[in-house]
This record gives structure tokens, C-alpha cells and sequence, in this order.
């Protein structure tokens, strides 16, 4: 079903999925053919595209598109895009002047308390973390991450469809990631340990 620009702007803000989900099929791979175009990286590219949907969903009541849908995505895409590319050099910057002392205190499997008491931290914040997600949510990012779930799978067990799990996921991850931004340099150094 087409939807004109002010129906899917109007559907937005009222918080319809089935509007959602066809702007969401609409517009994806285009997206993502402009992300990967400036971050030069596929899986990079479908996650900006994802992370914008994701945040265009959260704020979704308080926007208000003046311009067409396609050119504020664009536009949402091409920002987050540059800010990812400017992420990365500072989290490359940062991980190129630890040394490797620093690395083995850090290191979860290592004798060094520190590292122990970094993962005994994260791991508690995570579950607090996952435990304040909306329900549904919640028990989409557990079939998926601890049942180790496709999505496909995860969609027809709840009857939903897969965009649907794919937009609960990337919420799930987006709370999750605030939730853990003050730790997040940690957890990259575990992550590259």
C-alpha cells in the first residue's frame, strides 16, 4: 500500500507500525546504499540505517517533518554517517595509545582484579539494564540473545513479523547501549582483548 508523505509523517507520530514498517521497506536499502557510499563498510551501513529508524521510532511524537520523509532520512543518514566516522577515529585514537600492560589489566579472563571487577559490574548493569525493557521487547532481545534465536524464528514463535523483531531488537540495543554508554570504552577494550 502507497502511503502519501504526510500520511507516513502523520503515521509516525501517531506510533502505526504497519506506516512504520512500510517506510521501513521503502526506504532501507536505499539507505543503507548511502551509508556504506560515505562509512565504505556494508554491515557499518545497515546499522546506521537501523540506528536512525531506531531513533526516528523513539522521538517519533515529537517530530515533526517538514520536508518529504525521503530527504529527512537522507539527511538523518548522511549526519549519523559522518558522526560514526568521527566516532571511529577517536575510539581508534584511544585504543592505539593503551599499552599492553594496560591491556592485560583490563582483560576479563585475567588474574587482575580489575578486569573481574569490570566484568562483574558490566554483566549486573546489563541485567538490570535488560530487565527495564518494555515486555515484548525484552523478550525478543532474550530469544534472541541468550536462545540464540533467528529472527525468523523469533517471529513466527510470537506471531509477529520479522521487520517487527528487527525494530524490538534495535530498540533493545539502543536502551542498552545508553544504559551502558559510561562503560562502553570498556567494553570495547574487552571486545578487541
Amino acid at each position: 500500500m502507497g502511503y502519501s508523505n504526510q500520511q507516513l509523517n502523520d503515521g509516525i507520530r501517531q506510533g502505526d507500525i504497519a506506516v512504520f514498517e512500510e517506510l521501513y521497506r521503502q526506504y532501507y536499502v536505499f539507505l543503507c546504499l548511502i551509508a556504506e557510499h560515505i562509512v565504505k563498510n556494508h554491515s557499518d551501513a545497515e546499522e546506521i540505517v537501523s540506528d536512525v529508524f531506531v531513533k526516528l521510532w523513539t522521538i517519533r511524537e515529537k517530530t515533526d517533518i517538514t520536508t518529504s520523509i525521503k530527504a529527512y532520512l537522507i539527511k538523518a543518514v548522511h549526519n549519523t554517517s559522518i558522526n560514526y566516522l568521527e566516532k571511529s577515529k577517536s575510539e581508534n585514537k584511544l585504543t592505539d595509545s593503551l599499552s599492553k600492560s594496560d591491556y592485560e589489566l583490563l582483560a576479563w579472563d585475567s588474574d587482575y582484579p580489575l578486569g573481574q571487577l569490570y566484568k562483574k559490574e558490566i554483566i549486573e548493569i546489563l541485567d538490570q539494564g535488560i530487565n527495564t525493557l518494555p515486555e515484548g521487547c525484552r523478550q525478543i532481545f532474550i530469544l534472541s540473545r541468550n536462545m540464540n534465536m533467528k529472527y525468523c524464528d523469533i517471529a513466527k514463535n510470537l506471531g509477529i513479523s520479522v521487520n517487527t523483531v528487527k525494530t524490538q531488537m534495535k530498540i533493545a540495543l539502543s536502551r542498552l547501549r545508553e544504559i551502558l554508554q559510561d562503560y562502553l570504552i570498556i567494553l570495547l577494550l574487552f571486545m578487541w582483548i
